[in-house]
C-alpha cells in the first residue's frame, strides 16, 4: 500500500495501525495545497458473492452518513471521503496531531481528583453528542482518546459499528463480532448487546486507571488493589462505582445523569471552601484579639521581639492594553516582557549568600480561539504540566477566585533546567482569554517568598474583562 495513490488523489505515506478488519495510513491529499495529512482506514472484506457485496456496501454508505454526521463535533474528526476501490471499503478522515490517552496513563503517574473530573467532564461533553445521535461509540479506550496539541481538547476517533457490521457479514454468523476491548468492555456489551450506557462503563474505568496507575484488566485480577481507597473524595468515589457498575440497570442511565452527579459534587466542594472561609476567618479574629493583648502583655513584663518581620512596601503594576493592576514589594525586580503572552515578570531579590536562582511571579494572557470552559482549560493545562515539566507532581489543585472571578489554582513541582522547582499557578477564563499569573521558585525556597507572592496574586485586578 505504501506510495499508493487511491482515487487518483490519497497518496499512502506510512502505516499507522492494523487490526482485525483492516490497515490504517497516513496518507496526502494531492487536490489540496500543501498535501495536508489525511487518514485512511481500509476495511479488507474479498465478498464471495454479488449479494453479500450489496449488502456490505449499504451497509458501509449507511455507516458513512452516521460519521459524516457525527463529524460536526468538533473533538470528533470530520468524514472527508468514502468509497469502494477493488471490494475494499475506504474512509478518508481528518488527521488529529496529537497524542492518544495511553501515553498520559502511565503505572508510575497518578492523576488527582480534580484532574480527573475535567478530564471527565470533557469527555462526557462528547459522548452526550454520541447519543444524541443514536450512536454507541463501542470501544472507549485511551487509545481513542487523543490530545489534540492545538489546545489540548480530547478528540474521540475510531467507532467501531461499520467495522462490526460488514465483518459479521462476511463471517455470516450474527453477532460473530464484538467491538471493544478487554478490562473496558462491559458484560452487556460482550454479550453483544451494548447499551448508551456501555460507553460510561468504559469511560468509567479510564478514569479509575488515571487515579490508580493500574490497567483496569489487572485491576480487575487483583483484589488486593483498592481504587476507591486511592486520595479521592468519597462522593466522586461513589460516582465512580455507579459508572462502572457491572449490572447496566443499576449504572447511570445517560451521560446527562453522570454530568449532573459531576456537577453537584463541584457545588458541594464549592460549599466546603466556603465553609473553610469562614472558620478561616473565625481563626483570624482568635488571632486579631492574641495580637492585641500580647504588645500589652510584653510591656508589663519582657522587651518586644526584635525579630518580628519588617513591613513590605509596595508599588503598582498598571497594564492599560489589557487593564491589569498588580501590587508588587518595592524590592522586586519589574520587566515587562510583551503585548502578549507573557507579558510581565517580578523576581525577587538575589540573596548574596546562595547559589539560588530567583523567585518569580508572571503574568500571561493566553488569546482563546473559541470559548471554553474553566474545566476544560484546566485539564489541558494541568496535563500539559505532567506531559512537559520533568519529574511533574501535582501537590494540590481545585477551585479558587482570581481578580473577584471563578478561577483554578494548581500547585506543583518538577524539574527545571538545574533546578527542583515548585509553582503556585491560578488562571480565570473571561472574554475568550486566560489570565494566569504563576508563582516560581526553587522548591527547598518556596515559602521563603510565599507571602509576597500570595500578596500579589491576592491584588491582581483585572479592569477590563
Amino acid at each position: 500500500m505504501l506510495g499508493t495513490t487511491l482515487r487518483g488523489r490519497y497518496k499512502i505515506i506510512s502505516k499507522l495501525g492494523e487490526g482485525g478488519f483492516g490497515e490504517t495510513y497516513l496518507a496526502g491529499d494531492m487536490d489540496l495545497p500543501g498535501l495536508p495529512h489525511c487518514v485512511v482506514k481500509r476495511l479488507k472484506s474479498q465478498f464471495s458473492n454479488l449479494f453479500v457485496l450489496q449488502t456490505a456496501t449499504r451497509l458501509f454508505d449507511r455507516e458513512a452518513q452516521v460519521l459524516y454526521k457525527l463529524g460536526h463535533h468538533d473533538q470528533i474528526p470530520r468524514l472527508l471521503a468514502h468509497f469502494e476501490e477493488n471490494q475494499n471499503f475506504y474512509l478518508v478522515q481528518e488527521f488529529i496531531d496529537g497524542n492518544d490517552l495511553s501515553k498520559e496513563l502511565l503505572p508510575e503517574r497518578q492523576w488527582q481528583e480534580a484532574q480527573v473530573i475535567a478530564f471527565i467532564q470533557n469527555v462526557l461533553q462528547i459522548l452526550e453528542f454520541v447519543h444524541q445521535q443514536n450512536v454507541i461509540h463501542r470501544d472507549l479506550k485511551p487509545a481513542n482518546l487523543i490530545r489534540r496539541t492545538a489546545d489540548g481538547k480530547i478528540v474521540l476517533i475510531d467507532f467501531g459499528a461499520v467495522k462490526e457490521e460488514i465483518n459479521t457479514l462476511v463471517a455470516d454468523t450474527p453477532g460473530a463480532t464484538v467491538i471493544g476491548t478487554p478490562g473496558y468492555t462491559p458484560s452487556e456489551q460482550k454479550g453483544g448487546n451494548p447499551k448508551f450506557n456501555s460507553d460510561i462503563y468504559a469511560l468509567g474505568m479510564i478514569c479509575i486507571q488515571a487515579i490508580t496507575g493500574v490497567h483496569p484488566y489487572n485491576l480487575a485480577k487483583d483484589p488486593e488493589v483498592k481504587w476507591n481507597k486511592q486520595v479521592v473524595s468519597p462522593q466522586f468515589a461513589a460516582i465512580l462505582d455507579k459508572m462502572v457498575c457491572s449490572n447496566f440497570q443499576m449504572r447511570y442511565q445517560s451521560v446527562t445523569e453522570v454530568l449532573q452527579a459531576l456537577s453537584s459534587l463541584t457545588k458541594d466542594n464549592e460549599s466546603g471552601s466556603q465553609t473553610k472561609k469562614i472558620a478561616f476567618v473565625g481563626l483570624a479574629v482568635v488571632f486579631l484579639s492574641l495580637a492585641v493583648a500580647i504588645p500589652i502583655i510584653q510591656k508589663i513584663g519582657s522587651s518586644p521581639d526584635k525579630s518580628s518581620p519588617t513591613k513590605i512596601d509596595f508599588l503598582t503594576y498598571k497594564n492599560p492594553i489589557y487593564g491589569i493592576e498588580m501590587k508588587y514589594p518595592q524590592s522586586w525586580k519589574k520587566q515587562e516582557i510583551g503585548t502578549f503572552g507573557d507579558i510581565a515578570k517580578f523576581s525577587s531579590p538575589l540573596k548574596t549568600d546562595s547559589n539560588t536562582s530567583q523567585a518569580e511571579v508572571t503574568i500571561e494572557i493566553q488569546n482563546l480561539k473559541q470559548p471554553i470552559s474553566l474545566a476544560e482549560y484546566t485539564n489541558a493545562k494541568v496535563n500539559e504540566i505532567t506531559q512537559y515539566l520533568t519529574n511533574a507532581k501535582i501537590h494540590d489543585s481545585g477551585s479558587t477566585t482570581l481578580a473577584n472571578q471563578p478561577a483554578h489554582e494548581v500547585i506543583y513541582s518538577g524539574k527545571q533546567e538545574q533546578y527542583n522547582v515548585k509553582r503556585k499557578a491560578v488562571w480565570l477564563l473571561k472574554n475568550k482569554k486566560a489570565y494566569i499569573i504563576t508563582y516560581t521558585a526553587e522548591e527547598n525556597q518556596y515559602d521563603d517568598f510565599l507571602k509576597p507572592a500570595q500578596d500579589m496574586i491576592n491584588s491582581l485586578f483585572v479592569v477590563a474583562l
